[in-house]
C-alpha cells in the first residue's frame, strides 16, 4: 500500500485507568450489531451466524424478513474517550432464547443503550 492510499491511525493506548462498560440491547433486528460496528474504533468482534429455516420456528422473523444473519452470543467494540478512559460496548442478542446472556452481560455495567426499531 502506498502512503497516498493508506490511512493514518493513532495506535490504541496499551492500557487505560477506567474501562467503562455499556451494553447495547433491543429487539431482534433493531440494529445493535450495526451500531457497535459503526461506532467502534477497533474492528469489532461479532458473533453473527447465518439464519436457518430451523430458527424460523423459534424466532419471530415477521418484522425482519430480509435479515440473513443473527447474533448468537454478543458483539464487542471499543471507544477511547481520553487517555485514561475507554468505553467497552457489548451488543446483546435480541431473540428471547438468548436473554439468559443478558444477566452476564450486564454484570459491572455503567449503563445501557436501548435501541427500538
Amino acid at each position: 500500500m502506498d502512503s497516498a492510499t493508506s490511512e493514518t491511525r493513532t495506535p490504541l493506548g496499551a492500557s487505560a485507568d477506567n474501562g467503562l462498560k455499556i451494553v447495547v440491547v433491543g429487539g431482534f433486528g433493531a440494529g445493535k450489531t450495526t451500531m457497535v460496528r459503526s461506532v467502534s474504533e477497533i474492528r469489532p468482534l461479532n458473533t453473527e451466524e447465518t439464519m436457518t429455516q430451523a430458527g424460523e420456528a423459534v424466532d419471530d422473523i415477521t418484522g425482519v424478513r430480509g435479515k440473513t444473519a443473527t447474533t448468537v452470543a454478543f458483539d464487542f467494540g471499543r471507544i477511547t474517550l481520553d487517555a485514561r478512559n475507554v468505553l467497552y460496548l457489548f451488543g446483546a442478542p435480541g431473540q428471547e432464547r438468548f436473554w439468559f446472556l443478558w444477566d452476564r452481560l450486564f454484570s459491572g455495567t455503567l449503563g445501557a443503550v436501548v435501541l427500538v426499531d
